[in-house]
């Protein structure tokens, strides 16, 4: 397997490192192939590059593609965003058509109640519809739907404190039932699910299940800081054990499905 991570955030938004830096360091780990998918969603409003302008973003897109030239690694530029209820992006055609990935990912569930529980099960209803919503939408990988749950009342615990408490989330709400729907929609879509190195997610049974409805797999660490930068050894080694048919990105939205 390809030692690859397409999930990377650097300084311009929430990440650690910078460009630069990212791609040395990946070399150094050495990884074959790296996107740099940094956070770009205007109505995030937990982002602090939030009022980034369309411009700004498009010669950040343009550095990293030089600066892999530059280091000489395979190095792709995307976003990762969110999006409403109804799945869509709110990214102007601009933008999307400008990348070379876009992740997808449910960091917000838009709900008029706000006092809710870890385990509210109107909350988790309504954060699957989104999930069904954002599996047919026009972006490319189904970012970490199982880890880094938005789950309300985590405030000021510890990582490893709200890791088990999404790991207890996923086994109550996210089921095989939801999962089977789910999965048909991301192969109707041909959209990936992403293995999240950072989080260790998801589920081995649910990587089976999709793969037997023909979805396919992206493989990315979600690394804020160089502690997570290519953790990728769990999807790796699944990738090898379970065959199951992974993206290599070519450019501008184009993807080489691979299976080991």
């Amino acid at each position: 397997m390809m030692k690859c991570d397409y999930h990377i955030h650097s300084t311009f938004s929430d990440g650690q490192l910078s460009v630069c830096e990212i791609v040395s360091e990946s070399k150094k780990l050495g990884l074959e192939s790296i996107a740099i998918t940094d956070h770009y969603d205007p109505y995030d409003f937990s982002l602090v590059n939030r009022e980034v302008g369309e411009d700004d973003l498009l010669r950040h897109l343009d550095d990293i593609r030089r600066e892999g030239i530059r280091q000489g690694l395979e190095v792709f530029a995307g976003i990762e965003a969110g999006s409403d209820m109804q799945g869509n992006m709110r990214i102007s055609d601009r933008i999307l058509d400008e990348c070379d990935i876009v992740i997808c990912s449910p960091h917000y569930v838009d709900m008029e109640k706000t006092d809710h529980d870890a385990f509210d099960p109107e909350y988790w209803d309504r954060y699957k519809t989104l999930l069904l919503a954002q599996a047919l939408n026009d972006s490319d990988i189904a970012g970490h739907p199982e880890g880094y749950l938005p789950a309300p009342g985590l405030e000021g615990t510890a990582f490893s404190e709200r890791q088990i408490i999404r790991a207890q989330i996923a086994e109550k709400f996210l089921t095989e039932d939801f999962y089977q729907e789910y999965g048909k929609r991301l192969a109707k879509a041909g959209k990936a699910f992403e293995i999240h190195g950072a989080s260790g997610t998801p589920r081995k049974w649910v990587i089976e299940l999709l793969s037997s409805l023909g979805v396919v797999f992206s493989i990315g660490s979600d690394a804020h800081d160089p502690v997570f930068l290519g953790k990728n050894q769990r999807g790796w080694q699944l990738a090898d054990e379970m065959k199951i048919e992974t993206i290599h990105p070519l450019g501008k939205r184009r993807f080489q499905i691979c299976r080991e």
